[in-house]
C-alpha cells in the first residue's frame, strides 16, 4: 500500500462500484423526489391501495435486491462468472439513463388535488422506468448470453431468494400485530428516552399511547414504524440462510441467529426512532416522518440483516466440521483489498459529511457519530493499514509543522455558533475529545490514502514529470475543493503530494497531516476559535 503510479484493482471490480453506486443514488433520488420534491398528498388524490401498493412496491425491490446481494455474498462463484466482463459495454448505461428519465415523467403529472386521472400513466412510466434502470444496468454488468447461462444455472436460488424478498413488505404487514405486546412497546421508549435525554433533549414519552417527543415535534410509533417490519426482514434472511446453506451449518447451533437477528432489529429500531426524533427536533419534520421513517428504514434493516448473515459465515462453531476455516471469511474479501481499502473509508467519511448537514441543522454536533461510523471501517482495514511502513521522518514532521503554522497564522473570523451547539458538561467534553481524536489521527489516514496513494496514483498516467505534477495539481485541486478554505488546502496538498514522492512512501504524508491537524486543532482549543480548523 505504498505510494505507487499503478494500481491492482480489477476492471470488473469497478464496473460493479459503479453499477452499485448508481442503483443505490438512482432508487434512493427517486424515492426523495417523489416523497419530497413535488407537491402531492397520495392518500388525499388516490386509492389507498394504490398508494400502499406503490410504496411497498418500491420496498419489495429493495428487499429482493438485498436478498439477491445475500446470495451473491453467500455463492459466490455463479456470479464472478457473470460479471466477468461486466464494464466492457457502456451503452447499456443509456438505456439506463433512460429509465432514470421515464421514472421521473410522473413529476409532469401529479398534481395536488388532480385526483386520480394521472393515476395509471404514473404508474406506468414508473414500471417501465424501473425496468429500464435494471436492465442498463444488468446489461452493463454482463451480455445477454452471460445472463442466460446465469439464469439456467442458478433460477432455483433465484426464484426462490427473489420471490422471499418480494413478500418481505407483506410479511411485515401480516406480523404488525405483533406490537401489541406491551414489554417491546415499554422497553423500546425507555431506551429511545434514555438516548435522547443522553443527547441532551427533554422528550415527554407516553408509552401507553406509544407518544414519544416535545411540544414542537412528537412522533405516534404506530404500526408502520413500530420496527416489526427490520424483525420480519430480519427473520426472512436468516430463514433463508438456514434453507440455502443447511448442510454447512451445524444445528441446533444457527438456530441461534434468530434471538441474534431480532435484538439487533430491536436495538436498530431504537436507534431508529431516536434519529427520527433529533431529525424533527432539528427542524426537519417532513424529513423525519417521510423518507428517513419509511424507505430509509426498510433499506436500514436490510443492511442489518445482511450484516448479520456476513457475521454467520465467520463464527465456525456454527459450521459443521467438514467446511474448511477459509470458507468462514470468503464471503468478506473487499477486507483484504488495498484498493477499496483506501476509497471505502474516505467514501464513509463523506457520505455521513452529507447524511449530517442533511439530517441537522448543526452537523458539528453529531461530529462523533461520523467519527464512531468511520472507526468501524478504518478498524476493518485494520491489517492493511498496519502493513504500511509506518515511520517517524524529520522531513514529514517538518513540512507538517509548517503547514499546521501557515494554517493558523493565515487569521479567520470566529463562527457565528460554536461546533458543538448547546451541548454541556460531559458531552461537550466527549465531543472535543473525539474532535481531536478524529481531526488528528483519522482524517490524516482517511484522506492522504484516499488522494495522495490512491487517486494521485491513478491520475499520473505516464512516467514523466509531466504526469507527476499534473496528477499532483489535481488531486490538491480537489483536496482543496472540500475545504473551506480551499488556499491553504491546495498549498497543504501540494506539501502533502511531494512528501509522499519524495520517497515513495504514503505514511510521510499521512504523518505531516496529522501533525499539521494537530498544531491547527491545539491552537484552535487554546484560542476558542474552531473556526480555524
Amino acid at each position: 500500500m505504498s505510494f505507487s503510479p499503478t494500481l491492482s484493482a480489477r476492471p470488473p471490480r469497478i464496473a460493479l462500484a459503479v453499477a452499485a453506486l448508481l442503483l443505490v443514488a438512482e432508487l434512493g433520488g427517486i424515492g426523495l423526489i417523489f416523497k419530497h420534491g413535488i407537491a402531492f398528498t397520495c392518500l388525499d388524490n388516490w386509492p389507498a391501495l394504490a398508494c400502499r401498493g406503490s410504496s411497498r412496491t418500491l420496498v419489495a425491490l429493495y428487499c429482493v435486491l438485498g436478498t439477491l446481494a445475500l446470495l451473491a455474498m453467500l455463492r459466490p462463484e455463479p456470479f464472478r462468472t457473470l460479471v466477468g466482463a461486466a464494464g466492457e459495454r457502456l451503452w447499456p448505461l443509456a438505456l439506463n439513463g433512460a429509465g432514470v428519465a421515464l421514472a421521473l415523467v410522473p413529476m409532469a403529472l401529479l398534481r395536488e388535488g388532480g385526483g386520480a386521472a394521472a393515476l395509471w400513466p404514473s404508474l406506468g412510466a414508473w414500471v417501465a422506468g424501473m425496468a429500464l434502470i435494471l436492465v442498463g444496468l444488468g446489461l452493463y454488468l454482463a451480455p445477454a448470453a452471460r445472463w442466460r447461462a446465469f439464469l439456467a444455472e442458478a433460477w432455483p436460488n433465484l426464484l426462490l431468494v427473489t420471490a422471499a424478498g418480494a413478500a418481505a413488505p407483506w410479511l411485515a404487514v401480516l406480523i404488525r400485530p405483533l406490537w401489541r405486546i406491551e414489554a417491546i412497546a415499554d422497553a423500546t421508549f425507555r431506551a429511545v428516552a434514555a438516548i435522547i435525554g443522553f443527547l441532551g433533549y427533554e422528550v415527554t414519552a407516553d408509552p401507553a399511547r406509544k407518544i414519544i417527543g416535545t411540544d414542537a415535534f412528537s412522533i405516534s410509533v404506530a404500526p408502520v414504524c413500530s420496527g416489526i417490519e427490520g424483525i420480519a426482514l430480519v427473520t426472512l434472511f436468516v430463514t433463508l440462510y438456514l434453507v440455502l446453506f443447511r448442510r454447512d451449518l451445524r444445528f441446533p447451533r444457527a438456530l441461534l441467529l434468530y434471538p441474534l437477528g431480532i435484538a439487533a432489529s430491536a436495538l436498530l429500531n431504537v436507534v431508529r426512532i431516536a434519529a427520527l426524533l433529533v431529525i424533527g427536533l432539528e427542524g426537519n419534520p417532513a424529513l423525519a416522518v417521510g423518507g428517513f421513517h419509511s424507505h430509509a428504514g426498510w433499506l436500514m434493516f436490510t443492511l442489518v440483516a445482511l450484516a448479520i448473515v456476513a457475521l454467520a459465515q465467520t463464527v465456525p462453531a456454527l459450521k459443521t466440521a467438514a467446511v474448511p476455516r477459509a470458507t468462514a471469511h470468503a464471503p468478506l474479501p473487499f477486507l483484504r483489498d488495498p484498493v477499496v481499502a483506501r476509497i471505502l473509508p474516505f467514501a464513509v467519511f463523506m457520505a455521513t459529511a452529507l447524511a449530517a448537514s442533511t439530517l441537522t441543522a448543526q452537523p458539528g454536533v453529531v461530529y462523533p457519530l461520523r467519527m464512531l461510523a468511520l472507526t468501524a471501517v478504518v478498524l476493518a482495514f485494520a491489517p492493511l493499514y498496519r502493513h504500511l511502513p509506518w515511520r517517524i521522518d524529520p522531513w514529514a514532521v517538518g513540512v507538517g509543522a509548517a503547514v499546521g503554522l501557515m494554517w493558523v497564522l493565515i487569521p479567520v473570523a470566529p463562527a457565528e455558533a460554536p461546533p458543538h451547539g448547546a451541548l454541556a458538561g460531559g458531552l461537550l467534553v466527549l465531543w472535543f475529545v473525539v474532535r481531536g481524536l478524529g481531526t488528528v489521527l483519522l482524517v490524516p489516514l482517511v484522506e492522504e490514502l484516499f488522494f495522495r496513494d490512491y487517486l494521485e496514483g491513478r491520475l499520473r498516467i505516464g512516467t514523466g514529470r509531466a504526469w507527476a505534477i499534473f496528477a499532483a495539481l489535481v488531486t490538491a485541486a480537489l483536496f482543496a475543493a472540500l475545504h473551506d478554505r480551499w488556499a491553504e488546502a491546495l498549498v497543504a496538498g501540494l506539501a502533502f503530494s511531494a512528501l509522499a514522492r519524495r520517497q515513495g512512501n504514503i505514511t510521510d504524508a499521512i504523518l505531516a497531516h496529522a501533525v499539521a491537524n494537530l498544531i491547527v486543532y491545539a491552537v484552535a482549543i487554546a484560542t476558542g476559535n474552531l473556526a480555524i480548523i
